[in-house]
């Protein structure tokens, strides 16, 4: 009887620790995904590796317009960054840096900022000083479905034929998967 009693005990204090344990993890998960970090490096970014930059028309800032053709036939590095994401903030001086020694080899980034009023935000401001084109997208987000984002900040770098080389979701990715090809 002293027996059942003693297991009966350690099954109840071994599921409070699992409880604990649960809820500690639930809530850095949450953490995370209020930081924009969205899980795993290159696992949130829903881009895959075997994608083409897709077909797409939109204004950019400084008035002309922007297709897939404007990209290809250069190196492209594509970042996707939402006025509602903490961590977009903080990731513009890595994506400039990534911006900057690609222009250097001729090649183009491009930075689409989602959120209603983005046009005129400090987000699409501090990116127009730092990257190629700035393209302001509202809260329907239809150019970041198109590329299959679903996590700010994201990224994506294209080869000259508009092929995916590396891409990746939150801040991690920017600072270790971003190689240029």
């Amino acid at each position: 009887m002293t027996f059942a009693v003693v297991a009966l005990i350690l099954v109840g204090v071994v599921s409070l620790l699992n409880l604990a344990i649960l809820l500690v993890m639930l809530r850095r998960w949450r953490a995370l995904e209020a930081m924009g970090g969205g899980g795993a490096p290159g696992q949130a970014a829903a881009i895959r590796m075997i994608d083409r930059i897709p077909a797409f028309s939109a204004p950019a800032l400084d008035g002309t317009t922007v297709t897939e053709r404007t990209l290809l036939g250069k190196e492209t590095l594509v970042g996707f960054f939402s006025l509602t994401c903490k961590a977009c903030v903080e990731a513009v001086p890595l994506f400039a840096g990534h911006a900057e020694r690609l222009r250097a080899t001729g090649g183009i980034s491009l930075a689409i900022v989602h959120g209603d009023d983005s046009a005129g935000s400090e987000l699409a401001a501090l990116l127009g000083d730092v990257v190629d084109i700035v393209i302001a997208e509202d809260s329907a987000a239809e150019l970041s479905k198109r590329y299959g984002t679903k996590h700010y900040p994201t990224y994506a770098w294209y080869d000259r034929n508009g092929v995916v080389t590396s891409a990746g979701a939150g801040l991690a990715a920017l600072r270790t998967e971003l190689v240029a090809p």
